[in-house]
């Protein structure tokens, strides 16, 4: 019941096209009535002669009329009904595919807005397939239940209520005998609910996976050609193709049984009247108008109902729907600010862990690190695979807050800090450059859209890509593709470089910058590099230990804590840790080439 109430919230937003869709609805339901109840005097007009006969169309004396007036009044009436029919039903249909696709539309941009304000941990352990799934497929099925399916159910409803009240009010005792079959539908029409709703959330479930495996092969193609497993990932498709068909045909036999089921009982219904009224009709209780009226209007109710089990069908799919998506929709988004939250607009002291540690569920990732960070100081991160650097970073804008302990930004806690604010004031440079499908302009500037032509040339010449870019076939108004797919591995990175200096933020984090890159393209990066890191508090986390030898100190982090600190030669002197690290890559002493390493980021 929740679920129902959580989405008549959406729909009661549009409360004014609502009414006047709930307006149309009853205007058509009475012009159904009142075509099915002018059916019996319109017979009986037409199979009589005599002339001195009056008839009424409706138990009003206003509307008696004679054989003469009635030649004129039935077209005019019959016309005048189907007018009002045909408009009623283009307005009902109007407004009510106006509300549901408005409705939708809401949901499907908070549901938007909700996954963008997402903590990063939710990322980590949800796939970007499944998300996707849930914004395409699920809202796709709820779509259709807003724009059709609670269309559908209330104007059946109201054609129901109407030409109900017109077959009992023609004869009570006739309506019980022809809804005497109806009770009878309750319980399997309840059983066919639960049975497909579980079978539409099985198929959403599996169309979910379908999505992930669609989006990994088609991201991955170039794995998957170049180790010729394209067999392998259509027999994982094939797989969870089959999952759904299987599904879908559950779902496919629930709706066969139940379209019949209710034809059966329609049937027996109708036949029971029959008899009743053939049994009335002899005995003189039951005059042959009424009984046409009366049938007229039973066999136009008998579709609505129906309609209305047909499109119950419809609501479940949609209701399972939704479920998947308000799901969704309650994971808890990013801790919100404080009230009392703090705006800065620069650092002027530094930068200070104090007894920090952090948690990943049970998993403990970094333990008891303190460290004091001058401004201007370039801090270099190293250590083994697994030893936390990534997460150390991770922690300076809030993608994880800490377990326990406190960072402070110039004495202030981090946790008190605005948090757009905060991350205002960091640049970061990764190995995994994200770009945009859009121009090249468009990737620079991003975070700030607002910035012109430049300020977006001169950060590119500032990461040496300025030259490059005005080769490209529009130059700065050239669309990059899905992830800079139409650049190098070189160019990229130089565009999110770019991307940094614009911010012109007073700390930096590169992470793995150039780790990726061959020689060549790593020269051209440092010479952007060496821009970007100017006058910054900059983190720099490395794999390779050439790329850190003349930071200010470097941190050597291993099983969660810091183990060493200091500058490199010192490090090497010491014997410990970083200096097992850089032997096992410089063994014998043969390094490789230093001058096409990054080695001075200042």
């Amino acid at each position: 019941m929740q679920l129902y109430f959580r989405l008549l919230k959406f729909l009661f937003h549009y409360w004014a096209q609502l009414a006047l869709a709930i307006f149309f609805m009853i205007t058509l339901a009475l012009s159904n009535g009142a075509m099915a109840y002018l059916i019996g005097p319109v017979l009986k007009f037409l199979f009589t002669n005599n002339a001195d006969d009056t008839i009424r169309l409706i138990p009003i004396d206003l509307f008696t009329f004679n054989r003469a007036q009635m030649l004129i009044a039935v077209p005019l009436i019959i016309i005048f009904v189907a007018l009002i029919k045909g408009l009623s039903f283009f307005w009902q249909a109007y407004f009510m595919g106006h509300v549901g696709q408005k409705m939708v539309a809401d949901i499907r941009l908070h549901l938007y807005r909700h996954i963008l304000n997402l903590p990063i941990s939710y990322f980590s352990k949800s796939s970007t397939g499944q998300l996707i799934s849930r914004m395409t497929n699920d809202v796709g099925m709820l779509q259709n239940t807003a724009s059709n399916s609670v269309a559908t159910i209330l104007r059946e409803s109201f054609s129901i209520i109407v030409l109900a009240t017109v077959v009992i009010t023609r004869d009570w005792k006739l309506a019980l005998a022809a809804f005497v079959t109806f009770p009878l539908a309750i319980y399997p029409l309840v059983r066919f609910s639960k049975k497909m709703r579980k079978v539409s959330t099985q198929g959403q479930a599996t169309m979910g996976a379908m999505t992930i495996l669609m989006h990994e092969a088609i991201a991955g193609i170039r794995i998957v050609k170049a180790f010729c497993m394209e067999k392998y990932e259509e027999m994982r498709f094939g797989k969870e193709n089959d999952r759904f068909t299987k599904f879908s045909m559950k779902s496919i036999k629930v709706r066969s049984i139940s379209s019949p089921l209710m034809e059966t009982l329609r049937a027996i219904g109708l036949a029971f009247a029959i008899w009743y009224a053939a049994y009335r009709i002899q005995n003189g209780s039951l005059t042959p108008d009424d009984f046409i009226s009366f049938s007229a209007a039973l066999l136009m109710l008998y579709p609505s109902i129906k309609a209305l089990n047909g499109v119950n069908m419809n609501i479940q799919q949609g209701l399972a729907a939704a479920a998947r998506v308000f799901e969704l929709l309650d994971a808890p988004q990013e801790t919100k600010d404080k009230d009392d939250a703090k705006r800065i607009d620069t650092i002027r002291q530094g930068i200070e862990f104090k007894d920090v540690s952090f948690r990943y569920g049970e998993k403990l990732i970094l333990e008891g690190i303190n460290l004091k960070v001058r401004k201007g100081e370039i801090i270099a991160i190293v250590g083994t695979s697994g030893a936390g650097k990534t997460t150390f970073i991770n922690l300076l804008p809030r993608f994880y807050d800490v377990t326990e302990g406190i960072i402070l930004f110039d004495d202030v806690d981090i946790r008190d800090i605005i948090k757009n604010s905060l991350r205002s004031q960091i640049a970061i440079v990764s190995q995994q450059v994200i770009l945009f499908n859009d121009s090249v302009s468009k990737n620079i500037a991003y975070g700030d859209v607002t910035r012109d032509s430049r300020d977006i040339i001169s950060a590119a010449k500032a990461a040496n890509a300025d030259s490059f870019i005005r080769k490209l076939p529009q130059g700065y108004d050239t669309v990059i593709g899905e992830g800079g797919v139409r650049l190098s591995g070189g160019e990229r990175q130089r565009l999110s470089i770019a991307r940094a200096i614009l911010k012109n933020a007073p700390i930096l984090i590169l992470d793995e910058a150039t780790s990726s890159l061959d020689t060549e393209s790593e020269m051209e990066v440092q010479k952007g590099l060496n821009n970007l890191v100017h006058g910054r508090t900059t983190f720099v986390v490395a794999h390779r230990l050439s790329t850190v030898r003349n930071a200010d100190r470097i941190i050597v982090l291993s099983d969660g804590g810091i183990k060493e600190m200091g500058r490199h030669e010192e490090l090497l002197k010491f014997g410990g840790e970083y200096s097992r690290i850089y032997n096992m890559q410089f063994q014998g002493g043969d390094e490789i080439n230093l001058k096409s390493q990054i080695t001075n980021y200042k």
